[in-house]
């Protein structure tokens, strides 16, 4: 396995203010890394992260954040080849998934990656397939204790299709299916449980821009319905949570839909769409204003209910981390923005007693390093 020099890093605590359980804003690694996702452990979390390991690859590792934002450890994930860190996700009973892909050495073919990781941040099972051309994960979620969900880019065609496949909680790939058209195609988000799945993206038209792609499949990979949403501008969904009672909602971004400007011009709006499980939809919103650009690029649902969505705001090379709190039916209850460097976004959340967790990346004068939050249920 190529070393790497992820330990070789920095760390910097950012201080908030302090409500019930400490906040913080938690900067580290050496330049190149990204956070991939948070899962509990003890009182604190585990965060996957995505490493450059300095000859144009990339490595995989676990860094444990404890409750006062410290660093207190850190891991490489032992596989052999180019690791491609795309998510990582909480597994029932500790623990979590990583997904993504992997070059193995001597071929520059991306192959399907799913890692299961123990609670004890050590490696149970790995699932690969070397296949012709590239097929990557870009997202995973669990099917309601039967498996894991999985969402990507197959490239077989020449072009992106959408990849879907289910792995099983004993480390089986049991099935995996394309869907593609004429143009790209990605997933980038899934959500589902024991029966079936949904898959949100992007499907690119003929004007160059593209719609919120949706596809339905059934525990066995047959896909049920397809649809796409979008208008005139550029339309991804980037996120998807099924609730408890459930129907889905997805996250992502919008520039056909929101306010305009004077001149008609629009920024960057996050795009919420509520749906039934057979793609039916309930409601829409778009987020956002005529000053910033914003961007959705993780959701998850409160324990009361509520909407939590992450992801940045700003303009250009200028951005803020960002978090929201929307009603179970989008409406505004506050809206959060953090500044650690030039350049920070958030990709995945999650809630629990001591309030919001969240892992995503910052760009300032160590280059791009992880980034972890936790703040109180006011983003405060």
């Amino acid at each position: 396995m190529r070393s790497s020099p992820l330990l070789a890093t920095s760390l910097c605590l950012l201080g908030s203010p302090s409500v019930g359980a400490q906040s913080f804003e938690t900067r580290w690694g050496a330049a190149g890394t990204l956070g991939l996702g948070p899962v509990p452990q003890g009182s604190g979390v585990v965060a996957a992260v995505s490493a450059w390991t300095g000859d144009d690859g990339r490595a995989a590792a676990l860094v444990t954040v404890n409750g006062t934002g410290q660093v207190t450890a850190s891991t490489s994930v032992p596989l052999t080849g180019r690791t491609f860190g795309q998510a990582f996700v909480p597994a029932t009973g500790g623990g979590g998934y990583l997904v993504g892909s992997l070059v193995p050495d001597g071929s520059d073919d991306h192959d399907l990656l799913v890692v299961r990781i123990t609670a004890q941040n050590t490696v149970q099972w790995v699932v690969t397939q070397a296949l012709p051309h590239d097929q990557q994960v870009l997202a995973a979620a669990e099917a309601g204790g039967a498996g894991l969900h999985l969402t990507g880019v197959d490239n077989t065609s020449g072009s992106h299709d959408v990849l879907m496949g289910r792995v099983s909680t004993a480390g089986v790939l049991l099935w995996t299916t394309v869907e593609g058209g004429p143009l790209d195609e990605e997933g980038l988000a899934v959500a589902g449980d024991a029966n079936g799945a949904m898959v949100t993206g992007r499907q690119m038209n003929f004007s160059g821009e593209s719609d919120a792609l949706f596809i339905g499949v059934d525990a066995n990979g047959s896909v049920s319905w397809t649809s796409s949403w979008g208008g005139v501008a550029n339309d991804v969904g980037h996120a998807l949570i099924r609730r408890s009672n459930g129907t889905y909602v997805m996250a992502g971004t919008t520039r056909s839909y929101g306010l305009t400007d004077q001149l008609g011009r629009r920024k960057d709006h996050v795009w919420l769409m509520a749906l039934e499980s057979d793609g039916d939809t309930l409601w829409t919103r778009a987020v956002g204003d005529t000053l910033d650009a914003r961007s959705a690029f993780g959701l998850t649902e409160a324990t009361n209910g509520d909407l939590l969505v992450a992801g940045e705001v700003g303009l250009d090379h200028s951005t803020d981390a960002m978090l929201m709190r929307r009603t179970a039916i989008g409406a505004p209850v506050w809206e959060r923005r953090y500044d650690t460097g030039q350049e920070e976004r958030i990709a995945r959340l999650r809630e629990d007693a001591s309030g919001i967790w969240a892992v995503g990346r910052t760009f300032g004068a160590s280059g791009l390093q992880m980034l972890a939050l936790r703040k109180n249920g006011q983003g405060l």
